[in-house]
């Protein structure tokens, strides 16, 4: 009896590590996903062990409909389960998101925000310029992209030339650039694996700190 607990945690754990490993993006959602196919596909295994009790098979009649059933579970699951980590995908980037966004606290530094937020997430940072002022030449504006090690990438200037930054690099630079006299407005976006995003807006006044922080949003 303990043996064939052992053969069916061991067999529905491949199958179902395996689909996680098909749909999932992340390593939450991994986890997640892998979990779920786990209990269905033991619970199937269970449910047909306990139905061939009811009817007597022959041992290879018995073992042929056990293979059946979870290869036709595991196939509807594999189906099924981009859905659900779809689902489990947006609802982490938006807790993730809002966490993030809890952070940034009013009369904070350029520099302390920049180091703060963390995550899979872009910085479209510009200045709030007068309509009569044209920006052809994107001075007043920076793109800047947080990579997995903490540094930067910044597509900085009209030609958009990408530049690798440590974060002490990138808040030196956006330093800088805000030194223009203007307010500046930094929209966080998270990337998720979906069309549907999460964004939210810090507005850092001409004294380079944080005077507001707007709700997170999401947007397709």
């Amino acid at each position: 009896m303990r043996k064939q607990f052992l053969i069916r945690l061991f067999v529905t754990a491949v199958l179902a590590w395996g689909i996680s490993v098909v749909v999932s993006n992340d390593t939450w959602t991994f986890f997640c996903i892998g979990m779920l196919c786990w209990a269905v596909l033991y619970w199937l295994w269970q449910r047909e062990g306990r139905d061939a009790n009811k009817v007597p098979r022959t041992q290879w009649r018995r073992a042929l409909r056990t293979v059946i059933t979870l290869v036709a579970g595991a196939v509807v699951l594999t189906a099924f389960m981009p859905l659900v980590a779809m689902i489990l995908n947006l609802g982490h980037s938006g807790r993730q998101s809002r966490a993030e966004r809890d952070k940034v606290r009013v009369g904070m530094t350029i520099g302390e925000v920049l180091l703060l937020v963390h995550g899979d997430v872009g910085i479209r940072a510009h200045a709030v310029l007068p309509d009569k002022i044209a920006d052809e030449e994107l001075v007043h504006y920076a793109d800047l992209m947080q990579q997995r090690d903490g540094t930067f990438v910044c597509s900085c200037g009209k030609k958009g030339e990408m530049q690798s930054l440590t974060a002490s690099d990138a808040a030196e630079l956006m330093k800088q650039k805000m030194s223009d006299g203007y307010d500046w407005r930094w929209r966080y976006t998270f990337i998720t694996a979906t069309p549907r995003h999460y964004s939210f807006t810090v507005t850092f006044g001409r004294d380079g700190r944080v005077k507001d922080v707007s709700d997170v949003w999401g947007w397709d």
